[in-house]
């Protein structure tokens, strides 16, 4: 009886410390009213390290980029809880220099780093956030191929290498990106990737994003409502 005790106090204390490791960014942003993080708008968090003027210039970048979704997809509807930082220590807990998105327990996150803090990153990640918010966990894990997330961001991410004229990919490019379905084996270090994901959604009418999203949410397959995004522009590969 002791062994089989101490087997599945084991056995808990694993499945805690895989949980806290591998959820530490959802627990991050849960509990940031618990750390020396203030709130300097309504769900956006800056450290110390956001000195004042920059905070003045951060939350004029989130509202433009906020504009700027609302534009090209139409009206945000999630709150995203955006968290920002130019301690490069939080590096150790996951979080990068420039931008991710990711979901807490009962909201969507945006951690901004040094060089997130701006409206092409927060545009971009305000998307995924607005991806995410709009989907059920079943269909952004069976239904949403990586390309077509890091795409939809990528289009409201005006930094010179991501725009649309700017880009040159070929053929096999692009049905590489195409291949990849998880996120986890997206190359998220390779300018190549999110260009060509930028280019595999070019077909893609922005304002029909947020319904045909709905419509996966409701059962039909990612073919049957995104299909046309299989056509490729030949003009913008080679």
């Amino acid at each position: 009886m002791r062994i089989l005790k101490v087997s599945l106090l084991i056995i808990l204390f694993s499945f805690i410390s895989s949980f806290l490791f591998f959820k530490k960014e959802a627990i991050a942003c849960e509990a940031i009213n618990f750390t020396n993080f203030e709130e300097i708008h309504s769900d956006v968090y800056a450290d110390p390290s956001v000195a004042s003027e920059q905070r003045t210039l951060l939350l004029d970048s989130i509202d433009k980029a906020y504009s700027r979704v609302n534009q090209i997809y139409g009206e945000i509807n999630s709150s995203p809880r955006l968290i920002v930082t130019n301690n490069l220590e939080y590096k150790k807990f996951g979080l990068n220099p420039t931008g991710m998105q990711n979901s807490g327990f009962f909201r969507e996150c945006i951690f901004l780093g040094p060089k997130g803090m701006n409206v092409d990153v927060i545009a971009h990640e305000l998307v995924h956030a607005e991806v995410r918010h709009r989907t059920n966990i079943f269909t952004e894990l069976t239904k949403l191929p990586a390309w077509f997330i890091e795409g939809t961001g990528i289009k409201v991410d005006y930094r010179a290498p991501f725009l649309i004229e700017n880009i040159n990919v070929s053929q096999k490019e692009l049905e590489q990106i195409k291949s990849v379905f998880f996120l986890r084996d997206f190359p998220n270090t390779s300018v190549k990737s999110y260009q060509a994901s930028r280019v595999a959604i070019e077909n893609l009418d922005p304002k029909f994003l947020y319904s045909g999203l709905e419509r996966l949410d409701n059962g039909e397959s990612f073919e049957e409502v995104f299909g046309m995004l299989k056509l490729i522009n030949k003009d913008r590969s080679q």
